[in-house]
């Protein structure tokens, strides 16, 4: 199976979940030592010397925990070297009987993608190709269908068949391409639509291929753009083709792509602040990394409250971790706020100090994850604040000079200044390229009055044993703000929040 499909198989199976964590490096430490072993094996790139790794794992570790994963990977490769679509489905048989409950539609999904992404796919004979995935899409979609299929599962995941049952059109639409049938693609397509299937960054990419086989380059040039907006394959590419051939030059072109990555692809509702509003602001933190596939949902939710949401009602804080993969944007701070709450997964939510929402998707979901922040933002505002506090901050030369007030001091509580660039520009592999509201730095104190904070050690940090291509611990300092909050030490309860610019002397 490729590093290809084995993400976008992840991806699939954490956004039906939505609350479904992606693994740290923490949990992945707990992992048996043989596990490190098997992903090695992984990549090898020679198929043949890969399956006789990976059944001398299976000898040397007969009793092991991830042992299934073994076998897998084996029938993966083996799959890998056919030479014709009969060896394939003769492989996958026994996988697909064995597989019960939701599982078996993303299965015929899979087997799907095992044969229209397979890397003799030229050297099949095409009729077959289709055929066998549309058989397949049919089975799956027929289960999904099934009022007593629907009625077996556990009563949580049924809503999702109607999300991603969907998918087989899409591996159908695929096998219509690759036989030259972009009519039928084209239809195929207009179905997943009707049965209200995801448009993403695939949905667009299946599309756009249509449209330029059917020669409509203005179209085609539209929905590859939107998929280049989450950098997929060579869509950028592909679009930039396009355009130079429906423009005549490619000027204006990275600007458009940089307004459509920065646009939201849904509209913020208005947020109605209670009337009764006493004072109080919502502290929203989010655990996110820019190597996580199902975080894209929940940053771009958050980006509908700091668009959409005064934040004299809303203090934002994002944290990045190295979840899945290291990420360039987190620091040491990130990880202490990470240890502060437990937290081992992203997308991990927290308004006022309680973990709430969890949990994200693809970029189509992020309207509905806005929905759920903003309601549960609202839910918190008519109280009455425990305290009332104000923060000023000024930056001179290098070091930030944070002024603060309360007009109580409270016990036990702790007294946090968060320093938050506005935003880092950064592709990491998900799509998200303008990260908002990065911290770089909390520092806790008791009920001092002032907080300094001083920018050059945070930005010679070295936050991880990593090398990346790109260098994100410099700090922009015409976009940054401090976050003041105060927070109880043991029960984590936020008490109230507010923001402020840094000014300049």
């Amino acid at each position: 199976m490729s590093k290809k499909k084995m993400l976008t198989i992840i991806v699939l199976v954490l956004c039906m979940v939505l609350i479904l964590p992606v693994i740290s490096q923490a949990q992945q430490k707990q992992r048996p030592p043989e596990y490190n072993e098997y992903r090695k094996a992984l990549q090898i790139k020679d198929l043949n010397a890969r399956i006789k790794e990976l059944e001398r794992l299976i000898s040397a570790y007969p009793n092991s925990q991830v042992k299934a994963s073994f076998e897998n990977a084996i029938l993966d490769a083996k799959i890998g070297l056919c030479t014709d679509v009969d060896g394939i489905l003769k492989l996958q048989g026994p996988r697909i009987e064995s597989t019960k409950g939701f599982d078996l539609i993303f299965q015929y999904y899979y087997s799907s993608l095992d044969i229209i992404e397979h890397r003799n796919l030229t050297k099949f004979d095409k009729k077959k190709v289709t055929q066998a995935v549309t058989e397949y899409a049919q089975r799956g979609l027929k289960l999904a269908t099934d009022p007593e299929f629907v009625k077996s599962l556990p009563e949580q995941q049924r809503p999702y068949i109607k999300r991603y049952g969907p998918l087989l059109y899409i591996a159908v639409a695929k096998a219509y391409l690759n036989e030259g049938s972009p009519k039928k693609a084209l239809e195929t397509l207009d179905n997943f639509q009707k049965k209200g299937g995801i448009k993403d960054k695939d949905f667009y990419y299946v599309f756009a291929s249509t449209q330029e086989q059917m020669d409509k380059n203005e179209e085609a040039f539209i929905n590859f753009f939107n998929a280049a907006v989450e950098n997929y394959k060579d869509s950028v590419n592909k679009a930039k083709t396009l355009y130079m051939k429906l423009n005549g030059s490619l000027e204006g072109f990275n600007e458009k792509l940089e307004a459509k990555q920065r646009e939201l692809p849904y509209h913020p509702e208005h947020f109605q602040a209670p009337q009764d509003w006493k004072g109080k602001a919502v502290l929203a933190e989010l655990f996110t990394g820019s190597e996580c596939p199902p975080c894209v949902g929940a940053d771009l939710g958050f980006d509908g409250l700091i668009d959409a949401v005064d934040p004299k009602y809303v203090a934002v804080l994002e944290y990045h971790l190295p979840i899945p993969r290291p990420d360039p944007i987190m620091n040491h701070a990130t990880k202490k706020r990470q240890d502060y709450y437990g937290v081992r997964s992203t997308p991990s939510t927290f308004f006022d100090g309680e973990r709430k929402h969890s949990g994200g998707g693809i970029r189509s979901m992020s309207e509905m994850k806005y929905k759920q922040y903003s309601d549960e933002i609202k839910s918190r505002l008519s109280a009455v604040p425990a305290v009332k506090i104000e923060v000023n901050a000024v930056l001179e030369g290098d070091v930030i000079k944070v002024k603060y007030s309360a007009d109580k001091l409270l016990d036990g509580a702790d007294y946090n200044i968060a320093l938050v660039q506005k935003e880092e520009v950064y592709h990491g592999s998900n799509g998200i390229v303008y990260h908002k509201m990065v911290v770089r730095e909390i520092v806790t104190a008791e009920a001092a009055k002032t907080g300094h904070i001083d920018i050059n050690p945070i930005e010679t940090e070295k936050a991880q044993n990593f090398q990346f291509q790109e260098k994100h611990f410099k700090i922009d300092r015409t976009k940054l703000q401090v976050v003041f909050f105060i927070q109880d030490k043991n029960t984590k309860e936020v008490y109230n929040a507010t923001v402020s610019d840094v000014a300049f002397k």
